[in-house]
């Protein structure tokens, strides 16, 4: 959120204000890597471990940089909010439950790709979208879920996009 300087900054708590721009983006990034790199070496181990720690770790650092993104560069309006928040619904929803049948981590890179303006965020979105390719295409031999995830990104994106906040209504009087 920009201050009277109009320099942004993240607030994230009672007195706790992070200045740095890139900080505001790098700490909730590498918090959410490591949280998510914790579980995996707590409840995790073997296949399953490495699995989490490649996979499922950028993604995370990722969600962080998104979340901050979102919180540096507000107001965003409604409609982007509820865009957000399905998206968001939807991309966790396929690691806890299966379902949808459509790549999670293919949606949501394409989204921040087309929605985050902040350097690291984007550089991570393509990483995971990096990933994310050669997961589904080389290793799971063309999965099955890449194409939808990757058009959903595409689709959410451009709603995102089209979608401004309302600008609020002057009164105007005629010229005299």
């Amino acid at each position: 959120m920009p201050d009277a300087s109009g320099h942004h900054h993240l607030e994230l708590g009672k007195g706790i204000i992070i200045r740095n721009p890139l900080a505001a983006i790098a700490i909730p990034a590498t918090t959410c890597a490591l949280a998510t790199a914790l579980y995996a070496f707590l409840a995790h181990s073997g296949d399953a471990l490495f699995y989490r720690l490649w996979y499922y770790t950028p993604a995370a650092a990722l969600a962080g940089a998104f979340t901050a993104s979102r919180l540096l560069e507000r107001p965003h309006g409604k409609a982007r909010w509820l865009i957000d928040l399905l998206v968001a619904a939807i991309c966790l929803a396929r690691p806890l439950t299966g379902q949808p049948p459509i790549s999670g981590h293919a949606w949501f890179c394409i989204h921040a790709l087309l929605t985050c303006s902040h350097p690291l965020t984007r550089s991570l979105a393509l990483l995971v979208t990096g990933i994310t390719l050669y997961a589904k295409i080389i290793l799971w031999h063309s999965d099955t879920t890449l194409w939808p995830g990757l058009i959903a990104g595409l689709l959410s994106g451009w709603a995102w996009r089209k979608s401004h906040p309302a600008k609020p209504k002057t009164k105007t009087t005629p010229p005299s």
